[in-house]
């Protein structure tokens, strides 16, 4: 193992927990909130050249073993408002891509099939873009640079949402889930009073218990091809976690919400160490990047529009835009900056159907853009 691996998940296991240290101590830190420092400081480590095979591997392991963990500690039940503002942010977000890419089509005016692609991306992420390429036979380096322009605006964008989205949509829209600090962290000061040894007992049986979640995930998964591989995987470990949670034990033992929380940390530090924008070319390609940046941050607006026009709940309208965008891994990230782990749900769920459909309509778009 190469020593900048070796660094690399030293810097993944121990930043999060010094940070999460801080914030515990300062006020202004703790107001800042875990996510966007580690954010910062991720991004700071990728200037200062941390670059390895490692992180592919963090990124790739933290969220799927997050997510059943985050979702074990809550029996989910479903209501008529979150049922309701689920299904109407789901549309609103359709809606919102179809109008964004049409409108930035007709002023960047790229080849439709860019167009597609880029459709398809806004709606469930770079596996819908890469679906989208192969059916309609887009050669391997238009790929790359839209590959590159999707990291960057895709990352723009979550800086976007943490550091001022959600508290803007908070004061422009309602807020239904009347989720304060002291809720989501009740597990939290439950588990942090437990002894040293009952704390890792607790922790070892979480970790099995969500392994298993992505064991049993990875075996399903596999039985599909490979395009929707990862639709498969994340929908089977959340309906895995899910149903976990109906069990009393594993639903009462606290310290699950704990370590799903410090893997979500250590995502978002790794994850903003990956971001390369220091060699990020534009050269010709500056009107495709327009596009794609009016495509991502135009439907972010119309949708926050329609929200307010259809009284959706807050939290639900954001963490539904950013599973479009950013697709189902990314959901319990926001959720943590909300301090809302109900809405990681209602989040996965969305982000699960825009991913099953976005190929579709990335495909319908390019034909539809094609005849004007």
């Amino acid at each position: 193992m190469a020593p900048i691996d070796i660094l690399t998940y030293i810097l993944a296991a121990a930043v999060p927990y010094l940070i999460m240290c801080a914030c515990k101590r300062s006020k202004i830190l703790d107001a800042i909130g875990p996510i966007i420092i580690l954010y910062a400081l991720g991004i700071i480590a990728g200037f200062l050249g941390l670059k390895s095979d490692a992180q592919t591997i963090v990124t790739g392991a933290t969220i799927p073993l997050a997510i059943p963990l985050i979702l074990f500690g809550n029996r989910i039940t479903l209501t008529k408002t979150n049922t309701k503002d689920g299904a109407l942010a789901f549309v609103s977000c359709l809606v919102s891509v179809i109008l964004a890419v049409s409108a930035s089509f007709l002023i960047f005016r790229p080849d439709t099939k860019i167009a597609g692609m880029v459709a398809g991306c806004a709606s469930g992420g770079t596996m819908n873009m890469a679906a989208i390429k192969l059916a309609l036979g887009v050669d391997e380096s238009t790929f790359v640079l839209l590959n590159t322009y999707d990291m960057a605006v895709s990352f723009l964008y979550m800086i976007v949402l943490l550091v001022f989205g959600i508290s803007l949509a908070r004061k422009i829209l309602p807020n239904k889930s009347n989720t304060s600090k002291d809720d989501i962290s009740k597990d939290n000061d439950t588990s942090q009073s437990l002894p040293l040894r009952q704390k890792i007992r607790n922790y070892l049986f979480f970790f099995i218990c969500a392994a298993l979640c992505c064991g049993i995930s990875y075996g399903i998964s596999q039985l599909f091809s490979e395009d929707v591989f990862m639709l498969v995987f994340i929908l089977c470990i959340t309906a895995l976690g899910i149903g976990f949670s109906y069990n009393r034990k594993i639903r009462t033992t606290p310290g699950s919400y704990d370590m799903g929380m410090y893997l979500v940390y250590a995502f978002s530090f790794i994850v903003a160490s990956m971001a390369d924008f220091k060699n990020m070319s534009l050269g010709e390609n500056v009107m495709i990047l327009g596009f794609f940046a009016g495509t991502i941050f135009g439907s972010l607006i119309l949708h926050m529009i329609f929200s307010y026009l259809l009284k959706i709940d807050a939290d639900t309208a954001v963490i539904a835009s950013n599973a479009f965008v950013n697709a189902p891994p990314s959901v319990p990230v926001i959720a943590s900056a909300m301090k809302n782990r109900k809405a990681l749900t209602t989040g996965l769920t969305i982000g699960i159907v825009g991913y099953a459909m976005g190929t579709y309509l990335g495909i319908l778009i390019s034909t539809l853009l094609s005849h004007l």
